[in-house]
């Protein structure tokens, strides 16, 4: 009975150094996950970057308001401003959405045509709900597509952290087990 015992106590001794290896890798990975996270938002902060959830706080009110109409919202260019404003408006919605996006993002062409639209017709005094509607309905698409890819990673990488954290979980209550079975 006594060399039963000491096999299983070495035998437990083994298993709960490996589950005490695989907790403190788990426990690693996530802290380096929260550290990566909190340092990619500060600097995206610092450089006043917001993503398509507006989540940055330091952004200028105006930088808000159109960077909402580009995501979510229509851009438009009310009829009671005048020419000059269209046309200075217009800029500011192309120059915001150009800076925003590189050469390969998938919405860059549907969203210039569209807001090369929307200029043209400022400058030209043009009625542009009627003239735009094919280009604003590419864009629109386009960006609900990306809009829903981002949703669907988000909820990829959750499930993804909850397993992991499931199985910690679970590693720990062996281990706790395994260690109240444990003779001294």
């Amino acid at each position: 009975m006594g060399k039963n015992q000491d096999q299983y106590d070495a035998y437990t001794k083994l298993e709960l150094d490996g589950l005490s290896g695989e907790l403190k890798d788990w426990f690693l990975s996530r802290r380096i996950e929260m550290e990566r996270g909190l340092s990619i938002k500060k600097a995206l902060d610092e450089k006043n970057f917001t993503g398509l959830s507006l989540n940055n706080s330091a952004l200028p009110p105006t930088q808000r308001v159109i960077w909402g109409d580009l995501v979510f919202g229509k851009p438009v260019l009310e009829s009671g401003l005048s020419q000059s404003a269209k046309v200075m408006k217009a800029e500011m919605y192309l120059k915001t959405f150009r800076d925003a996006t590189d050469m390969d993002h998938l919405c860059r062409i549907p969203g210039s045509a569209y807001l090369r639209c929307l200029r043209d017709t400022a400058v030209s005094g043009e009625a542009s709900d009627s003239k735009c509607t094919d280009a604003f309905a590419a864009f629109d698409t386009c960006r609900k597509g990306l809009i829903a890819r981002q949703d669907e990673a988000l909820q990829k990488s959750i499930m993804k952290q909850d397993i992991a954290d499931h199985r910690a979980k679970a590693i720990f209550e062996r281990r706790s087990i395994l260690l109240d079975t444990v003779t001294a």
